[in-house]
């Protein structure tokens, strides 16, 4: 004899808990995501001159990674280098990618003790 066996009743999971997860994670990362700082707001950022860099670099004071100097392919020492009377035409400095920035930053400040008020440093933009 067969007994008929009652189909048991599947009890449905409550979704809600999870759907509420869901969108506070979402509201989260969207806040977060869009939440920027912004520490150079005050700031005006250098700007920078498509020229040749040949054009530049002619006649530009030539500073070594051993920071030797060197202007039109001959040796110069601090000492000797004299701004320009009269004119307002900046001194052109390339400096080597190796020499270090303590380096560079002593040699731009003996620069200015030596009278030079208006230094311009050569840069190149790095190959994408």
């Amino acid at each position: 004899m067969r007994l008929k066996t009652k189909p048991q009743k599947r009890t449905l999971e409550n979704t809600i808990p999870l759907i509420n997860i869901v969108f506070l994670m979402l509201i989260f990362f969207l806040f977060a995501g869009s939440i920027d700082r912004d520490d150079a707001k005050n700031v005006s950022p250098a700007e920078t001159q498509q020229q040749s860099n040949r054009e530049l670099i002619a006649g530009a004071l030539i500073i070594a990674a051993d920071g030797t100097m060197a202007q039109n392919e001959q040796p110069v020492l601090m000492e000797n280098l004299t701004p320009h009377e009269g004119t307002e035409e900046p001194l052109m400095i390339v400096a080597d990618k190796e020499l270090s920035g303590q380096a560079l930053a002593r040699t731009l400040a003996a620069l200015k003790k030596q009278g030079f008020a208006n230094i311009t440093l050569i840069t190149v933009k790095a190959a994408q």
